[in-house]
């Protein structure tokens, strides 16, 4: 067979001649494109249309606005016919006020989906890394609470795990101590059979019997069935939610042990997994980033009904929830 010429593309002379001004429009035309058929909006004003059609008066949660024009990125303009405020379809959400188009939120939602550092983040994206950590934590303003409505139920397990504490109040930076300390912060953790579960930071050191209450027991279904390693400071939580108690002594050459306890030690074992890669990380932001970890891991169990990106896109619109930058 003789050789095949390759097929050359008939857009490469074009897109050459183009000034820089439209080689980045065309650019930005083909990323909208791209959004748009892979997620089914290209724009946030496209979203904002498809997520939030009709939203509430932010000043007096006014139900009944009426549609006032038309911003130059497309967003609807709404007047609140009762207090008069005028507002768009972004306001009160944390995508409120956005200088960047939706296909780089896209890339750094994908990237944050997979606990990407910041650095890597925002080189990918082309922005700050201010940007970026301001952009992480408007995504993490979204989500707090987020764990507010989950109940566990039916059986459930329950545990701690342990992550050192950076902050120098705390001893950072002086000699670790052995076993439990003020130099750890303790993190509760419950399962249930059904996958659901709850991670809460829980103070210091070994936890107490007020401190794992008030942790978790909004988050019991009365009437479960708690297995725990025996732990003192569970007991109160399990009165006081009239559930059954199942324990097995914490030993690790235990076979019984480490399989009834599987399902609870496997999820300290992810979490401490994922909070490795933010070393460093400003404890005061933890269970922020603990609530994204519940969050994800919720997204990702309905994969099938919502893709993923577009999942986490559609929360950012419809959370009532705002972030204000401290810079």
């Amino acid at each position: 067979m003789g050789n095949i010429m390759p097929k050359t593309n008939p857009f490469e002379g074009r897109v050459a001649l183009l000034s820089d001004e439209d080689f980045a429009m065309l650019s930005q035309a083909v990323k909208e494109r791209s959004c748009r058929e892979r997620y089914g909006f290209g724009t946030l004003a496209e979203a904002a249309g498809l997520y939030r059609p009709a939203p509430p008066c932010p000043s007096c949660n006014d139900a009944t606005p009426f549609h006032d024009g038309q911003s130059d990125s497309g967003l609807c303009r709404f007047r609140c016919r009762l207090c008069g405020r005028r507002f768009n379809s972004l306001t009160a959400t944390v995508l409120s006020c956005c200088k960047k188009d939706l296909p780089a939120w896209i890339d750094f939602i994908n990237l944050m989906r997979f606990n990407v550092p910041l650095d890597a983040a925002a080189e990918i994206c082309l922005i700050t890394h201010g940007t970026a950590y301001e952009w992480r934590h408007r995504v993490f303003a979204a989500v707090d609470g987020y764990q507010d409505h989950i109940v566990l139920r039916d059986r459930i397990w329950i545990d701690e795990t342990y992550v050192c504490d950076t902050d120098l109040t705390h001893g950072f930076g002086e000699a670790r101590k052995r076993g439990l300390s003020n130099q750890q912060i303790c993190i509760v953790v419950a399962i249930d059979t059904h996958k659901n579960l709850v991670a809460v930071v829980c103070g210091h050191g070994k936890p107490s019997s007020k401190r794992i209450t008030g942790g978790l027991e909004s988050h019991i279904l009365k009437g479960s069935i708690i297995v725990h390693d025996k732990e003192r400071a569970h007991n109160s939580l399990i009165k006081l939610t009239g559930c059954a108690s199942e324990t097995h002594k914490a030993n690790c050459a235990d076979p019984v042990y480490l399989e009834c306890m599987a399902m609870v030690n496997n999820l300290c074992s992810w979490l401490k997994r994922y909070l490795w890669r933010f070393t460093g990380m400003d404890p005061s932001n933890l269970q922020s980033y603990l609530n994204w970890y519940v969050y994800l891991f919720r997204v990702r169990q309905s994969r099938e009904k919502w893709p993923e990106t577009e999942r986490v896109v559609r929360h950012l619109m419809m959370a009532n929830a705002s972030y204000r930058t401290s810079r």
